[in-house]
């Protein structure tokens, strides 16, 4: 049989069809894997919008907390439940911020159910829509009865993406002293040798010719220099202008830098509320700290040690010592120990309240473990009876983590007396509420040749109502006593996590740290 010839035009529309039909299948291909890719971005885009959202949501949780805490704080203790009536759950069951299910060590732990965070709130965007939830855990640190700062983590997610959360975690605190390197009551004068390190504030004026690192600031607007700062009409320093035989000056003045970080007027620091924290502090410590009455001597000396207890003597001799300071001029200083009886030797602080208070005048000296606030005043004597402390040796740490501070808080004085030691290391926070923080001024000659020192060093913070020194020089600036070399440095770690009981700068509990954590 004879084939039939196919058309040459019917085998063109063929290969038409076949490559049609090839190319569809490739643009088909394509575009579904495009498509596909788009849709996947759309999606990556979303979730990306969603887990920054996350976090905004997580913050925003920590600032309504915030705002809850000092909304309803309730004498010293702020409400920690969240406005609930409950801390915890435990198998269901509820229970209060005292109640042992709901503490860890020093920590009490709200919003928590068998465990897991569950204080939960709704959040709605500006246009009014519900588009996320935070969740609040809420861990509280509670020292002597009193809660001293609030750590809140803060899980947030969006409606739409639930399993994409972020979690952040802040602490809040008052702040306290130790914010500051320098809290003054009296007018100072920081000299061209003095490196300071952490805020300076006095509620009077400022002479400042050192360097610092941080804010300056002075409560007043202008102030009278005179000769003891080493101001004269004839040579004021920069800011002042002459006034008689003195300068008038700005708050702050001097040739210190950075100026910028300088500040007056602004509200002054109240030295008297520290009569109540003292009152506070002796209750307390009655309560659920250690508490010493009026000795049958001239007062206590305490040696702290470095397994975290202490031993305390009766001071029953002192030596009288010729000194001279700004409010008393000359006078006998009755600081150097010549008998001591022990005693209590190797006394343990209780548990969640490293807090001493003795009702005398107090030595102290040694290695601190742990969190320690150690008081002295006199609260019985009418009239009262202003004590005093005096730095007998070194007071030092065991561990520079910050899981060990100190904190010597006085109704007059806190003195580093003649026989300190040559090269002395201080830690801590150095409160003298009437009187001032320093070393007197002692004649040197054969018999007293430990009025010079060599070299102070400290770490802390240093509140005090007088004007503070620990070197003293003749007019033209010759080294007459005191310590040489003073080095001063502010403990940062201090100022986040204090020892107990602090006076307060501000009551208001404000965001000290910040962290996200998942």
């Amino acid at each position: 049989m004879k084939k039939e010839k196919v058309p040459q035009e019917a085998r063109n529309k063929g290969i038409i069809i076949v490559l049609v039909l090839v190319f569809g299948t490739v643009f088909l291909v394509l575009s579904t894997g495009l498509l596909s890719f788009i849709s996947l971005q759309h999606r990556i885009s979303l979730r990306k919008v969603a887990w920054n959202d996350s976090l905004h949501i997580a913050e925003a949780g920590v600032n309504y907390y915030r705002w809850h805490l000092n909304q309803y704080i309730e004498a010293e203790n702020p409400d920690i439940q969240d406005g609930k009536s409950w801390c915890c759950k435990v198998g269901g069951v509820e229970y209060g911020q005292d109640a042992d299910q709901c503490r860890n060590g020093d920590f009490i732990i709200c919003g928590t159910c068998d465990g897991e965070a569950c204080y939960e709130h709704d959040y709605y965007n500006p246009q009014g829509e519900l588009t996320g939830k935070f969740v609040l855990e809420i861990k509280a640190k509670k020292i002597c009865g009193q809660i001293l700062g609030v750590y809140i983590n803060s899980t947030g997610s969006t409606i739409k993406y639930p399993n994409l959360k972020r979690k952040v975690e802040a602490k809040f605190a008052s702040t306290s002293v130790a914010d500051y390197a320098y809290m003054l009551n009296d007018g100072v004068w920081a000299g061209s040798d003095r490196e300071i390190y952490g805020k300076y504030h006095s509620n009077s004026g400022i002479r400042m010719d050192g360097t610092h690192n941080s804010l300056v600031t002075s409560s007043v607007n202008d102030w009278l220099c005179t000769s003891s700062f080493s101001c004269s009409s004839a040579s004021c320093p920069e800011g002042c202008n002459p006034e008689g035989a003195n300068c008038r000056c700005d708050g702050v003045c001097g040739t210190g830098s950075p100026k910028d970080l300088w500040r007056f007027p602004i509200p002054p620091f109240d030295f008297d509320g520290i009569t109540a924290d003292l009152n506070r502090m002796k209750n307390l410590a009655n309560d659920k700290g250690i508490y010493f009455p009026p000795s049958t001597g001239e007062g206590y000396h305490v040696i702290f040690k470095d397994s975290g207890k202490f031993d305390i003597k009766i001071v029953t001799g002192l030596g009288a010592i010729r000194a001279y300071s700004m409010e008393q001029g000359w006078h006998w200083s009755y600081e150097r120990i010549t008998a001591e009886e022990d005693f209590q030797l190797d006394v343990s602080l209780p548990s969640g309240c490293g807090l001493i208070f003795v009702e005398d005048d107090l030595w102290v000296e040694g290695t601190v473990k742990g969190k320690i606030t150690i008081a002295s005043a006199d609260l019985i004597s009418v009239p009262s009876i202003d004590t005093s402390v005096f730095l007998n040796g070194n007071l030092d740490y065991t561990l520079l983590d910050g899981s060990d501070s100190l904190a010597v808080i006085t109704e007059k004085d806190v003195l580093i007396p003649l026989y300190s030691p040559n090269e002395m290391i201080l830690r801590g926070v150095f409160v003298a509420q009437k009187g001032h923080f320093g070393r007197e001024h002692y004649s040197c000659g054969n018999y007293w040749p430990e009025c010079k020192r060599d070299e102070l060093i400290m770490y802390g913070s240093v509140v005090s109502n007088g004007r503070v020194g620990t070197k003293w020089t003749y007019y033209g600036g010759t080294w007459a006593s005191g310590y040489n070399q003073r080095k001063n440095y502010f403990d940062a770690k201090l100022s986040r996590d204090p020892p107990p009981l602090l006076p307060y700068v501000s009551k208001e509990l404000k965001l000290i740290s910040w962290e996200e954590i998942q």
